[in-house]
């Protein structure tokens, strides 16, 4: 019956519609390792799509789109399954979206896209480097940056999610918005400035009970104010949520030796973060694309530091990142980090009013990226270097030390599909070495 109403809604637009477009694709991976985890690399960013612990994994999606004389209508499906997890089969994307000339409006659960060639160990998003499923829920964005001028351009973006899992506070909802001044010098050379901003809110607390979730206090999160939440006598003021963001600078320009982008994310989540008090926390990255590309494709390098937290001696110290006293399953989804994957969460805690999951939130890291192609083969090369430090209130003594390494190579067949066999190795002062390999095979239509 629900195929019947979808189909009996879609109909006037088939009629309408200029151009019916309808493709798919089919991946499945898998994967040996000599412990029962898998190496970093295999898991981390991928959507969940491969869990710590999977041997086996498919994944089958499906994308519609009718175009009109002004829009356009899409809608996709992708489903996975695989083992080592606790819900075998899941929905990645479930969503309908409209596209004209200015606006994308989305409705559903959609994979965000990958950037830098699938190089970067955040997806140049510290906050959300798609290491957990996509969330579901409402998103307006632009689809061209806005021109204010031939140099200034206004991209934007706003969102309502829902966090719909298994979590401390039940019923979380999620806000976000962006905004960025694009400034175009030149065709060679270009400069973004973004600031993005989430906040945890509303929900259900075992603790505190229901917390406030009214049309009036969403207008509190989406400012930041500064109000009671949990009604407690001599509460502390500050903004109703747990708030979470990040300024960005990305300085792209074209010479005669290829492309480069020059990048800054800061994170931020109390007023000390605003005002670069956590200097010189966040992702510091370049990344190079060759004119010539012959066998090099591209290269990139992060540092990623989550050390400082504005200090441990003021009160505005101690910022702990994605952790939340309120909100204590923090900046995740279905126990898997949203944002970059070296912040460190016991899945095996139960969390209480009294623990926090969050065992180690500060880290030093050097993350190393490169992709190339000869004939019809393409390769790819990632390596980690991660110090964890703990937290401040409990530090990691001695720190731990670990080494990532994950490679890839592909052979791609226009009729047959796509071939990838995969390795990765993980070292550490504090866990056995991990060695694992891989096979994938991948087929679009």
């Amino acid at each position: 019956m629900k195929t019947l109403t979808i189909l009996f809604f879609l109909f006037p637009l088939l009629i309408f519609s200029q151009e019916f477009d309808i493709a798919g694709s089919v991946d499945a991976k898998a994967m040996l390792s000599n412990e029962d985890e898998n190496p970093f690399g295999f898991h981390t960013n991928t959507n969940y799509t491969v869990g710590e612990r999977t041997n086996l994994s498919v994944t089958a999606e499906l994308k519609a789109s009718l175009l009109f004389s002004s829009f356009k209508i899409n809608g996709g499906v992708a489903l996975y399954g695989r083992d080592g997890v606790d819900d075998a089969v899941q929905r990645r994307d479930l969503y309908l979206q409209f596209e004209n000339s200015w606006l994308y409006a989305t409705v559903g659960a959609k994979r965000q896209k990958e950037v830098l060639d699938g190089l970067s160990a955040t997806n140049q998003n510290f906050l959300w480097s798609g290491n957990a499923r996509p969330l579901p829920g409402v998103l307006l964005e632009a689809n061209n940056p806005f021109k204010i001028s031939k140099t200034f351009g206004i991209d934007w973006g706003i969102a309502h999610y829902e966090l719909n899992d298994n979590r401390f506070v039940d019923g979380t909802h999620v806000h976000y918005k962006r905004l960025a001044l694009i400034t175009t010098f030149n065709e060679n050379h270009k400069l973004t400035a973004k600031i993005q901003h989430y906040a945890q809110w509303g929900g259900t607390s075992p603790v505190y009970g229901k917390l406030k979730d009214g049309f009036k206090d969403f207008f509190k999160v989406f400012f930041a104010a500064n109000s009671t939440e949990i009604g407690l006598v001599d509460e502390t003021k500050n903004a109703i949520g747990n708030h979470l963001g990040s300024y960005m600078l990305n300085y792209e320009f074209k010479n005669g030796l290829g492309e480069f982008s020059v990048y800054h994310e800061h994170p931020f989540e109390d007023g000390s973060g605003t005002r670069f008090a956590n200097i010189p926390d966040g992702v510091w990255g370049i990344y190079f694309k060759p004119k010539n590309q012959k066998l090099i494709s591209s290269v990139l390098y992060e540092f990623i530091d989550s050390s400082d937290q504005s200090g441990n001696t003021s009160v505005s110290g101690f910022d702990g990142y994605f952790g939340n006293n309120i909100y204590r399953s923090g900046w995740t989804y279905e126990e898997n980090i949203m944002g970059a994957p070296f912040i460190l969460f016991d899945k095996n805690l139960e969390i209480n009013g009294d623990n926090t999951p969050y065992i180690s939130n500060r880290a030093k890291v050097h993350h190393f990226g490169v992709s190339g192609q000869f004939n019809k083969f393409q390769w790819k090369l990632k390596s980690t270097v991660a110090k964890y430090l703990g937290t401040y209130r409990k530090p990691f003594t001695p720190e731990w030390k670990y080494w990532y390494n994950y490679g890839s190579l592909s052979y791609k067949n226009e009729k047959l599909g796509t071939f990838t066999v995969m390795g990765g190795a993980d070292f550490s002062n504090v866990a056995n070495t991990l060695v694992g390999g891989g096979i994938e095979y991948s087929y679009t239509f």
